[in-house]
């Protein structure tokens, strides 16, 4: 007899969607869009799993994870949510489910969930909703692994190593990681690099929980006393660290940290979800500062999609509260988004590469790219240029490496401006 799949989703094409996947791979499925109606299939001894939308009518169904654990104990869940966080992916661990599939997921990778799920048993347990942090969100797969690794530790009290470039969040997954385990950041110990060792050593001590920040930072005798502190089993470290475990740590030290190990990926690998931290940030600083929110055009998402952010979500953070603050709520377009941008640009190789690959980014959606891009910088070279030299052409061509007559012809070229000087 084939497996029975209880479906709890209130979008009906999706419903329809999945319904029709899990039959045509030999189950049997029964679908409803109330929570009410599967908890009571399941109460009756229907289904052989279960699959839950988290959010129903503005309900959460991880809150009745436990009363579905005390009806049926062996039944698997798998639950599936558009609310692409950290705490999502937690709470829905800590709730003892199967699998969490972020929206969108592959129908093959649903499928494969299920097949898994019914040769296994669910966990139990639960946990409150926590409130997440602004810019810890996305649903790439990148992001969505780190989630996971963040809820798999959070079922547990090993040390943990949050490893992850300057700029990508560490401090946000360390304190998702603490809201997980329900110890409010307030009650745990932050230790930095201005800490003495003794202080490390005597915080590590006495706290229940210790966020160590920025460990490729500490000194040799500020690690020693770390590694003597965890060696005498006192205290539950999370630490972070920007750079590989082997760059310049204790190699006795970040073994003992690393019982689990927390990869947060730079913002360059998860490009999909800066469209979704750019709306997050903006509608946080139109509440910051009491007006409306910054949209944004769809040529300054390409531009910020295409930049390097080699400071990561925190360099996203600052350009986007710049852009916020000099906009003041009106649509903001690619040259604000350029203008924004001015304040990071330095005479750097990278720094210039930064923007280059913004402007090949935009440029590969339209025909003859090279070209595009090239007026582009030009434009833009022969503009300040010129009001630099207060339009004196010719001063002009000499800071540009040109002569007059080529850059009177490329401005031609350009603007079909006659040379009138």
């Amino acid at each position: 007899m084939s497996a029975r799949i209880l479906l709890l989703e209130d979008d009906e094409s999706l419903k329809l969607i999945l319904s029709r996947a899990l039959g045509s791979a030999g189950y049997q499925v029964r679908a409803t869009a109330s929570p009410d109606t599967a908890l009571n299939w399941i109460r009756n001894g229907e289904g052989d799993l279960l699959l839950a939308d988290v959010l129903l009518d503005g309900s959460n169904f991880l809150e009745n994870l436990g009363l579905v654990a005390r009806l049926r104990p062996q039944m698997p869940v798998i639950v599936m949510s558009a609310q692409a966080t950290a705490s999502t992916a937690i709470n829905a661990a800590k709730g003892g489910v199967f699998e969490y599939l972020p929206k969108p997921f592959d129908l093959d990778d649903m499928i494969a969930a299920v097949g898994a799920a019914l040769g296994d048993e669910a966990k139990t347990g639960r946990s409150k909703a926590a409130d997440e942090p602004t810019g810890f969100i996305g649903q790439s797969a990148a992001m969505q692994s780190a989630f996971k690794a963040i809820a798999r530790a959070a079922t547990s009290q090993a040390h943990v190593m949050i490893m992850g470039e300057p700029g990508v969040g560490k401090r946000q997954a360390a304190e998702a990681l603490l809201r997980a385990r329900g110890i409010s950041a307030d009650d745990a110990v932050v230790v930095t690099p201005s800490n003495t060792a003794t202080e490390v050593f005597g915080s590590t001590k006495a706290a229940r929980q210790v966020v160590w920040l920025r460990l490729e930072e500490w000194n040799a005798e500020q690690q020693r006393a770390a590694r003597d502190a965890l060696d005498a089993g006192i205290g539950r470290v999370i630490a972070t660290a920007s750079h590989s475990p082997d760059a310049g740590l204790d190699t006795r030290l970040v073994a003992r940290l690393s019982e689990c190990v927390i990869a947060v990926p730079p913002l360059r690998e998860r490009r999909s979800d800066i469209p979704a931290l750019c709306e997050a940030f903006l509608a946080q600083f139109a509440r910051r500062d009491k007006q409306d929110r910054v949209r944004l055009s769809k040529e300054a998402v390409q531009y910020l999609q295409g930049s390097a952010w080699t400071g990561n979500v925190v360099e996203l953070r600052s350009v986007l509260s710049r852009l916020s603050l000099a906009t003041r709520g009106r649509v903001a377009g690619l040259d604000d988004v350029l203008v924004a941008f001015s304040a990071d640009a330095g005479d750097s190789r990278e720094d210039l590469d930064v923007h280059a690959n913004a402007i090949a980014a935009l440029s590969l959606s339209r025909k003859n790219a090279r070209n595009v891009a090239i007026d582009a910088v030009d434009r833009a070279l022969f503009s300040q240029a010129l009001d630099r030299c207060g339009g004196n052409r010719s001063r002009a061509a000499e800071i540009l490496g040109l002569n007059r007559n080529t850059l009177a012809r490329r401005l031609a070229e350009l603007e079909g401006d006659p040379d009138d000087m």
